[in-house]
């Protein structure tokens, strides 16, 4: 197996990683290690073109699922992996997730990462961490004299908020960054800015969505006296998700990093039986990472492992390995329908129409019984009501007493038939947002 070697001062000369990359490959081109000794002399940075930036680690795919579907997941993005593709996605999830992904690269390097998400009423917030070792390098000093091998790696450390409306959600990611390389290290900040708006009406069964996110806003990272940009990246993608009785995914994705030509990725997911999921997709980008994307996921109650392959070209393939685990009360994503009765719930509560809350709640528990707040909320419009009726009463010189003979009843509430009036619903049971209702193939929204 080719090795990169350095050539490091006494001093050991900050450089920064953009030469090893490139040696990465089998057959490690002159050229490449040309680059390499150019930034150990510390000439100036490279114009925006491929290799330009610092930071590879913000580059390399999280989420064996997603790479799975050939890294189309801009607008698929609905689980813990949305803090790598899209903050937005945090605001789909479900569950509280947790994910452990290792990734067995090419001519030694490896990378580790972990997320974590927990799913709020009305958003997400989530956490990760990468690590990305290079292996080692042997390294020189000036004179050719060997040093021993020397040691590279980079690290991200991520924090993620998300919001969820309606027919949209939106999401922020702030990373902090750590490149080191012999004895010098380097720190810098970065930050993500995404969005989904999801169509309320039902597209073969399911929910079409689209999505864009910009990735690695930054200053850039700088060692000692050069300073390389950050690997910033535009993308926006379409979805269209649990269709076909939520068993297929399908997505498409437009991508254009700063350093690179733009990139087209497409693939799709599909349940075979509510524990099997094939995968399969391709990415164009014109580099050596361009090509086939395949794998499958196993999923038993709330404990899913995924895997998933990547041709490298020349390179030869990665294989990513996943182990994720859902806990905690599921949270159920609204559709346009049921939010519609949440929002006319909510402002009958602000203008004290409480009668007309708690049967808005009372409708809204009856198609989705598993959205806890709503139960909270139609206590307190049924507590709000009852004192309502009793000053009414005691302004009539009567007293509240349900439970004894002869006291004044509180109203019944009314048939459904009455309701559905009220709400006017006349329209078909609107598609959800991946991880809705537990569907057999839930993994619509792994």
């Amino acid at each position: 197996m080719d090795q990169l070697t350095i050539n490091l001062p006494e001093r050991h000369l900050p450089v920064t990683l953009i030469g090893y990359i490139y040696g990465m490959t089998k057959r490690l081109l002159p050229g490449a290690v040309s680059l390499g000794l150019l930034a150990l002399l510390q000439i100036p940075s490279w114009a925006s073109g491929p290799g330009t930036t610092a930071a590879d680690i913000l580059k390399i795919p999280v989420g064996a699922r997603a790479i799975g579907m050939g890294e189309a997941y801009t607008a698929q993005a609905d689980d813990v992996s949305s803090l790598y593709w899209n903050p937005a996605g945090l605001a789909l999830m479900q569950e509280r997730q947790a994910s452990f992904m290792y990734d067995q690269g090419y001519q030694g390097m490896s990378m580790q990462n972990a997320n974590v998400g927990i799913p709020l009423e009305n958003g997400a917030i989530g956490g990760s961490l990468s690590y990305l070792n290079y292996g080692p390098i042997a390294g020189y000093d000036q004179s050719s004299n060997a040093i021993g091998n020397q040691s590279a790696y980079e690290g991200v450390a991520t924090l993620g908020a998300a919001w969820l409306g309606s027919q949209w959600s939106a999401g922020v990611n702030v990373k902090g960054i750590q490149e080191k390389l012999a004895d010098e290290k380097a720190n810098g900040a970065a930050f993500d800015l995404g969005g989904n708006l999801i169509y309320p009406k039902p597209v073969l069964g399911g929910t079409l969505r689209l999505g864009a996110v910009i990735q690695n806003l930054g200053p850039g990272i700088e060692f000692e006296q050069q300073k390389d940009p950050l690997p910033m990246d535009y993308k926006v993608g379409i979805a269209a998700v649990q269709m076909m009785e939520k068993r297929l995914n399908i997505s498409l994705d437009y991508g254009k990093p700063k350093d690179d030509d733009s990139s087209i990725s497409g693939g799709f997911e599909y349940w075979l039986v509510p524990f099997l999921a094939l995968r399969a997709g391709y990415v164009n980008n014109h580099t050596e990472g361009s090509g086939m994307r395949a794998g499958i996921g196993l999923r038993i109650r709330g404990v899913s492992f995924d895997y998933a392959y990547a041709g490298q070209g020349e390179l030869g393939m990665s294989h990513r390995y996943e182990l994720s685990f859902r806990f905690g009360e599921p949270r159920p994503i609204l559709t346009a329908e049921e939010q519609k009765i949440l929002q006319q719930a909510k402002a009958a509560m602000r203008a004290g129409r409480y009668e007309q809350a708690t049967l808005l709640f009372d409708s809204l528990i009856e198609l989705e019984p598993r959205y806890r707040p709503a139960r909270r909320y139609i206590n307190v419009a049924m507590s709000k009501l009852e004192g309502q009726q009793t000053q009414m009463l005691a302004k009539q010189g009567r007293i509240y007493q349900p439970d004894a003979e002869g006291g004044v009843k509180k109203p019944s509430l009314p048939e459904m038939d009455d309701l559905e009036s009220l709400l006017n619903l006349g329209t078909p049971h609107s598609a959800q947002a991946p991880g809705e209702k537990t569907p057999p193939a839930q993994d619509g929204g792994n």
